[in-house]
């Protein structure tokens, strides 16, 4: 049976079934509303045009330059339109192809010791059957760690490869791996780091670094044309102007912290972020999709252990689990400053360690020769162990994949792991009925931070109050949400509850008409549209302020003189 896995077709051969047969029921899920219900909506609208060269070529700075991943969904949207199963296979595909591709390394790697296909194949499925990646891949908008990564392991696979022109082909990789993700840049540290070793001691210290810089001015080729072309041929380099001004999508800024003061804060979370990483590499459980908040107490301590520890065995000139976890530390290190602030919905993720799960493969795999060799009378109870883990990460997966089947389950799973997020708490209340939900928005509105989506929930609880003729406390909590986050998003869900208060005709009281304007200019203040225009002069004509609407009516035909807006008021002006 075991002979059955040398044979590398055989190999390639179940690697893709296994993969099919395990990640086969995500292909029924659906969008989580977390970045994919927007994003395949944009995709598919036709008043939409996304043009590649605007994608690589930017003329803003913002939190994200992924053009790479963007294209792959727009190749997406005019394959699938609005089948969210072939996005989901998409990524189901691209993470075989990257287990594919470590099964490939795996076999370079440990060429010449015994079975080492048969390690190489078991290796390739516990990749593929890590807890740590179900994110990624069953989460749509979680392709661009599998994107990023299929790239990054590509560009190790030319590395280590003997082919000709391999530097073109790495720094190619590289380069589109950039373009998926910044977390590739790690693979840049790697690869130099790789070259020393491989070189060091046999060739000499001299050699090793001059061969290693070799390939970090190789390496840098690729870092200065992502450079060239995320800052639109250097021409946005006049950075500290844009992002003090900047509002940059995705940032949740702690209440009346900048971005900077939060950082600096965060430095004292570092080390107990980098060791809570590294035993989610270890012990992947309890898996979790909203990890906002870890022991720093604990984790600090462990990270002061593993320092303690990992200094000792260097000052022995035992360096072999010390490279290993700094290998595993570079690998993970581009999502540490996302832990230092609120960058992302949350500080913590698993999928952050997708690219880190590969080099733990190989770890597992270089360790298991290590004690093949040192205790072989041992041989059976090591693979009993490796077999059971084995056996454990399978079950964790198929029941993770079970929780990410629609919204519900995965809002329910992650609501009991983090019952005191208001984020998940408006999450969770988002996908039951109103009914059902309302406790929820409005333990979010009590507990919970401005920062956790607290505007959100606001909203959905002054709609409430609303529909209750209490609409006092409405205009309070419009207010609040407002004041909290005052984006198109929330403009427009406040217009709305402020449309249904005014329509009541016992209402006598201006200060709603006042807010209902007031919504429609700050949606206009954040993104200028003509239909914020045009709301505004409808107010005002209903009011009977001519003033007021004729001084609105020219301000929309000036700045938008070809849109239905403007053409519509012209037509009542020539009527």
């Amino acid at each position: 049976m075991i002979r059955l896995f040398e044979k590398q077709y055989i190999a390639i051969l179940l690697i893709i079934g296994i993969s099919l047969a395990v990640f086969y029921p995500t292909l029924n899920s659906n969008v989580i509303d977390l970045d994919d219900t927007t994003m395949i909506l944009d995709l598919n609208n036709p008043d939409k045009y996304f043009s590649a060269k605007k994608m690589f070529w930017k003329n803003t700075i913002g939190c994200y330059y992924r053009p790479l991943l963007m294209l792959s969904f727009i190749i997406d949207s005019k394959t699938w339109a609005f089948e969210y199963s072939g996005y989901h296979l998409t990524n189901i595909v691209l993470h075989l192809f990257n287990a594919l591709i470590l099964y490939f390394i795996a076999v370079a790697f440990f060429k010449g010791k015994r079975q080492f296909k048969v390690v190489s194949f078991f290796l390739s499925i516990a990749f593929v059957l890590n807890p740590l990646t179900i994110e990624s891949v069953a989460w749509i908008s979680g392709r661009t760690d599998i994107l990023a990564t299929f790239f990054s392991l590509s560009s190790f696979f030319f590395y280590i490869s003997k082919i000709r022109f391999r530097s073109v082909f790495v720094s190619i990789s590289f380069l589109l791996g950039l373009f998926a993700k910044e977390n590739a840049v790690c693979m840049f540290i790697i690869i130099v780091l790789s070259e020393f070793v491989i070189c060091y001691p046999s060739k000499g210290f001299k050699v090793s670094l001059i061969r290693s810089l070799k390939w970090a001015g190789i390496l840098s080729t690729s870092f200065f044309i992502y450079f060239y072309f995320r800052f639109a041929g250097f021409g946005l380099l006049l950075i500290q102007e844009q992002i003090q001004a900047l509002p940059i999508q995705g940032l949740h800024l702690q209440d009346g912290v900048s971005l900077r003061s939060q950082m600096i804060s965060g430095l004292f979370a570092l080390p107990a972020a980098i060791a809570f990483y590294l035993k989610k590499l270890v012990c992947p459980f309890p898996l979790n999709f909203a990890i906002s908040q870890i022991n720093l107490t604990l984790y600090s301590i462990g990270f002061v252990i593993i320092g303690i520890i990992s200094l000792t065995l260097v000052l022995k000139r035992k360096f072999y689990y010390p490279f290993w976890i700094l290998l595993f530390i570079i690998s993970f290190s581009p999502a540490l400053p996302v832990a230092l602030g609120d960058v992302a919905w949350t500080r913590f993720a698993e999928r952050y360690l997708y690219l880190s799960v590969p080099v733990i493969c190989l770890f597992a795999g270089d360790l298991y020769y290590k004690k093949i060799l040192k205790y072989p009378e041992r041989t059976n109870i090591i693979k009993t162990i490796a077999v059971s883990i084995l056996i454990i990460f399978c079950i964790g997966s198929i029941q993770r994949i079970h929780v990410w089947k629609d919204k519900k389950s995965l809002w329910e799973d992650t609501y009991k792991k983090n019952p005191f997020n208001g984020k998940v708490l408006y999450k969770y209340g988002s996908v039951l009925s109103f009914e059902e939900g309302l406790p929820f928005f409005k333990k979010a509105v009590k507990i919970s931070r401005d920062s956790e989506w607290r505007d959100f929930s606001l909203l959905i609880v002054a709609q409430d109050e609303a529909n209750k003729l209490n609409y006092n406390k409405a205009y309070d909590l419009i207010q609040e949400a407002l004041k909290i986050n005052s984006e198109r998003q929330n403009c427009y869900q406040a217009a709305g509850i402020l449309k249904q208060i005014i329509k009541d005709e016992s209402l006598r009281e201006d200060k709603y008409n006042r807010l209902l304007i007031q919504c429609y200019q700050l949606a206009y203040k954040k993104k200028p549209e003509p239909v914020d225009l045009l709301n505004i002069i409808r107010i005002f004509e209903s009011l009977n302020d001519d003033k007021n609407a004729e001084k609105y009516s020219k301000m929309l035909i000036e700045k938008f003189p070809r849109s239905r807006a403007a053409k519509y008021i012209l037509s009542k002006f020539n009527n």
